[in-house]
């Protein structure tokens, strides 16, 4: 390499890291200053308090009775950085207040999620993952047969990565799966070099909405990057080598044409490497949509009516499909 080559990648290289260095002074700040965010723990999920019964069927519904166990489950598996505050829509939409509800839904606080920054920091996508199968194995236990998981963003991938690992080999199969903008690729190239220059990006803060900043993480330490690439690379590199789903299970794939997270690239991955049980594709719907998790409305910027309508189809579709069972 030339002088002049070095002394331009040097200036390069430079002037990132001066960039860089002082995101992270602001980012040290807003970890100091944010007593309205749940990085301080001011805001903690609902479902992060054990003795909160309302969250898990598992709980709410001690002793079911064989009316209980006739009813659907659907198990909601929030994303990245989220809580369970992504799929309070669903639930209500599910679950009305009036009238009889078209399911009964879980929802699934991730591990090391809506409590704290220091504990997310310390948290791995094992520890992210493992309340899923836990409530799923109590609703099994207590006798429910009909059960589902819609799953968002990294959500999504902690789903494929139990199904190719084969979590449910030994176990009953699920009813359905529902994808909603899983991330296999993510939009932002960046991340695939969290283990790269992870010491010098340190963090990557997303601040959103002073409503959002209360459900989920702003900062997002440099660790959790890196378990968040780790387990996507691993749902991508089985999916490269192809997996199928528990014998009688189906699934399908919702994705945003245009998503700021999770490259819509990844939609065609889970198609070609995630089959039916015997073969066969699953179905995928490109939806038109440009947000991230477009299921979720509450709590975004003001968005045009077709946002509700989609969100309101996909919902009933969901509920709709899960009456049939097997």
């Amino acid at each position: 390499m030339t002088r002049t080559k070095k002394w331009i990648w040097g200036l390069l290289f430079g002037t990132i890291t001066a960039i860089v260095a002082c995101q992270i002074n602001n980012v040290e700040c807003y970890k100091d200053c944010t007593d309205g965010w749940m990085d301080s723990g001011n805001f903690r999920d609902s479902c992060a308090d054990d003795s909160n019964k309302t969250c898990l069927v598992s709980k709410r519904i001690a002793a079911p009775k064989d009316t209980d166990l006739a009813k659907p489950v659907i198990i909601a598996v929030h994303g990245f950085t989220a809580s369970t505050y992504e799929w309070w829509e669903f639930k209500k939409f599910a679950e009305p207040d009036s009238g009889k509800p078209k399911a009964l839904v879980s929802l699934v606080l991730l591990g090391g999620h809506g409590r704290d920054i220091d504990t997310f920091q310390s948290s791995t996508w094992k520890d992210w993952g493992r309340p899923i199968l836990k409530e799923y194995d109590s609703l099994v236990a207590k006798g429910y047969k009909n059960i589902s998981f819609a799953a968002s963003s990294t959500g999504a991938a902690l789903m494929m990565q139990y199904i190719a690992d084969g979590a449910f080999r030994s176990r009953k199969s699920p009813n359905w799966f529902f994808l909603i903008d899983p991330i296999v690729i993510p939009t932002s190239k960046l991340l695939s070099l969290a283990n790269l220059v992870g010491p010098i990006l340190g963090n990557s803060p997303h601040e959103g909405t002073a409503l959002e900043n209360k459900h989920w993480y702003v900062n997002r330490p440099e660790e959790d990057l890196r378990q968040l690439y780790e387990l996507i690379n691993r749902v991508k590199n089985h999916l490269e080598d192809g997996f199928e789903l528990p014998e009688g299970t189906q699934a399908k794939v919702f994705k945003s044409k245009t998503d700021n997270s999770a490259d819509p690239i990844s939609a065609l991955y889970i198609y070609k490497g995630m089959r039916k049980a015997g073969g066969g594709h699953i179905q995928v719907e490109l939806v038109d949509s440009k947000l991230h998790v477009f299921t979720r409305l509450d709590g975004r910027a003001l968005q045009p009516d077709a946002a509700k309508v989609l969100q309101q189809r996909v919902f009933g579709e969901m509920t709709d499909k899960v009456k049939t069972f097997p």
